[in-house]
């Protein structure tokens, strides 16, 4: 304890100041679980914790109170101080949680403030590495109380507690929290987004341990009631799993890079500053040996790894590269050594990690599992260190949304297993993933239903690049889609049969090998007809038969009431490859219903103002009769 300070308070006077404060918060507690609570009472507990937060921070700086110190060995006047001053402390945490869990700004400012102001020591495992003892981190511990309270909704702990599911709105943390924390505290810092990862990874994981303890329980009960706790803890969980994935998607500002984190950081507490940290080829050391240490490595980092422990980033980066001799042995000898959150690669891992353990959590809510697949997609995949580990959970997530589709018929589920195969499209594509069941997959969703859908144009945008990006793609697989393409162009909207020939005539291009579909003839004694043998029903690619079928759909698109639809089916299979470009598939993917017929409108006007005849299409046939033919009236009422 420091020697005192006649401007300073006593330690009695602090004492009875903090149980003055934390008697008025718990009356007002008792208050509110009574129903008896105003505005003015809210905003007086504020100020209250506001006033306990820079009590406690004042004896932080002056060093009675140390949060990391929980020992009662030293029966000393300063230990026994900091053990009563530790035990108030973590009242006043408690209330804030509580704050925190009931939707309060101001419970989460004072929490942000109390990390900011409550530092830990930095304890370097290092071999004969000194640190100034003034080198302070941030506490891991507070910062995952917070995160704790953040991510786990009202409705969790209420599961939790009384064992039913409540009636009350289900909606998880409020967007207001979530922004505000992400904004004011998260984005401001680099050490922070560093730990806030590595706490939600520890989260994630706490609770699936929990999860699957609960489950080997239940196996070896035979209680119903068992077997409805488990249920109801999987509830909660969703929820949480929800709110973590909310707050992740709002990290979209993580260092690829070590001159990223290097440019514009700032840090809560700044690192210590062991060597002249020279380290540009870090990352490129470090993804080096990505794909063999990421594919084996545990879903914590191990103890080597540790946030306490210092990196050696050159020498340890290139520990399984053959030993060479001469001068450029001795040149790699130096080591440059930098703290855990300063390194741009462990900020990457951190990030894979969070997301992978979030995303293993059971019951994640359709409506986020839409803004996660689209953000691992955009942004989460071009940045963490081995993305091929994501490859279970989009293909866990088509096989969901299939299965949804197939049973509910929703666009949610259509759009899930888009976004799912978009993303195994990226990792084929850019990681070389290797998934045979790609192309019989997107196959599957090949029905007119997803031409009237609002996915629509991220399924034609996906369809569109993953078959013509492919130049060696098997014949039978682009005669299959060839079929059904044309298949959809007879039974879809106008707007996405232009799209479906636009691509088979680019494919029958691409592909010489598929042009038997188009001059394929019939045999004489069957007077040219051909017997169309194709199997539309199979989802596997290799029993539908569609290269000994012919593409007969053509003629009678070339009868269709759209002039531009029976324009381009005329066209399929006689374009000059020499002369004539392929279609441009971007400008197919925007029609729509009312962009065929703004430009109909446009057609018709620039024909009038140019005093020329347009001739519009109809499907309107002038009748003969009241009558049809067949009908026993079709003799009366002619109108010839």
């Amino acid at each position: 304890m420091t020697a005192p300070d006649s401007s300073e308070p006593s330690a009695a006077q602090t004492a009875q100041e903090i149980k003055v404060l934390l008697q008025q918060l718990r009356k007002s507690s008792k208050q509110r679980q009574r129903g008896n609570f105003n505005s003015a009472s809210e905003r007086d507990d504020a100020l209250r914790l506001d006033k306990l937060r820079r009590i406690f921070s004042h004896l932080v700086e002056r060093r009675e109170l140390d949060i990391t110190d929980r020992s009662n060995r030293d029966q000393s006047a300063s230990a026994k101080w900091n053990q009563w001053l530790l035990t108030q402390h973590d009242v006043f945490i408690d209330y804030l949680v509580d704050g925190i869990i009931a939707g309060k700004t101001a419970s989460m400012r004072t929490f942000c403030g109390v990390i900011a102001t409550t530092p830990v020591k930095i304890n370097l495992q290092s071999n004969g590495d000194s640190v100034d003892e003034k080198q302070y981190m941030l506490s891991e511990q507070l910062l995952n109380k917070l995160l704790s309270a953040l991510v786990k909704s009202k409705q969790y702990f209420e599961l939790n507690k009384s064992g039913e599911d409540s009636k009350a709105n289900s909606l998880v943390s409020e967007e207001s929290m979530l922004a505000l924390f992400e904004s004011e505290f998260l984005r401001q810092y680099r050490d922070a987004q560093y730990f806030v990862m590595k706490g939600i990874n520890k989260i994630a994981m706490d609770l699936r341990a929990s999860m699957d303890g609960d489950a080997k329980k239940s196996k070896g009960k035979d209680d119903e009631d068992s077997d409805e706790d488990v249920e109801v803890e999987y509830k909660g969980m969703g929820d949480v799993a929800e709110n973590m994935c909310r707050l992740l998607t709002m990290m979209d500002y993580v260092a690829r890079t070590a001159s990223d984190l290097n440019q514009e950081a700032r840090y809560l507490f700044d690192p210590p500053q062991l060597m002249d940290a020279d380290s540009e080829d870090e990352d490129d050391d470090h993804d080096e040996r990505d794909e063999d240490d990421d594919s084996e490595a545990d879903d914590t980092e191990s103890d080597s790894d540790s946030d306490e422990s210092v990196e050696e980033t050159e020498g340890a980066g290139r520990k399984r590269a053959a030993p060479s001799t001469g001068k450029s042995s001795n040149k790699r000898s130096k080591k440059t050594k930098v703290i855990t959150w300063q390194q741009s690669y462990k900020h990457r891992f951190a990030l894979q990690q969070a997301w992978l353990s979030t995303l293993r959590l059971p019951d994640i809510p359709t409506r986020t599992q839409k803004h996660v697949l689209q953000h691992l997609s955009s942004y989460v995949l071009g940045i963490c260190p081995s993305p091929l580990r994501f490859a279970e959970y989009f293909t866990r997530s088509f096989q969901a949304g299939t299965n949804k589709a197939a049973g509910t018929k929703g666009s949610s589920s259509n759009l899930i297993s888009i976004l799912a195969l978009d993303g195994l499209f990226i990792l084929m594509l850019d990681h070389q993933l290797e998934y045979p069941e790609f192309y019989s997959s997107l196959y599957q969703l090949l029905h007119p239903r997803i031409l009237y859908t609002k996915q629509r144009a991220r399924f034609l945008q996906l369809l569109s690049k993953s078959l013509m990006a492919n130049s060696m793609l098997p014949a039978y697989v682009v005669a299959s889609y060839c079929k059904k393409l044309c298949r959809l162009a007879l039974s879809g909207p106008p707007s996405g049969g232009l799209f479906a020939l636009a691509l088979v005539s680019n494919l029958l291009r691409k592909h010489g090998e598929c042009a038997c579909l188009i001059h394929r003839e019939g045999k004489r004694e069957d007077v040219g007809l051909i017997e169309d043998v194709f199997v539309e029903e199979v989802d596997d690619l290799t029993q539908t038969r569609a290269l000994e079928s012919s593409l007969w759909e053509l003629t009678a698109l070339e009868k269709h009431y759209h002039h531009a639809i029976a324009t381009v089916a005329k066209a399929v299979g006689t374009e000059d490859d020499k002369t004539t470009p392929m279609y441009d598939m971007e400008d197919f993917m925007a029609h729509t219903y009312k962009s065929l017929f703004e430009q109909e409108k446009k057609r018709l006007s620039d024909a009038k103002a140019n005093k020329k005849k347009a001739r519009v299409s109809l499907t309107f046939v002038e009748p003969d009769a009241l009558f049809t033919k067949e009908d026993v009236f079709g003799d009366f009422f002619k109108c010839k």
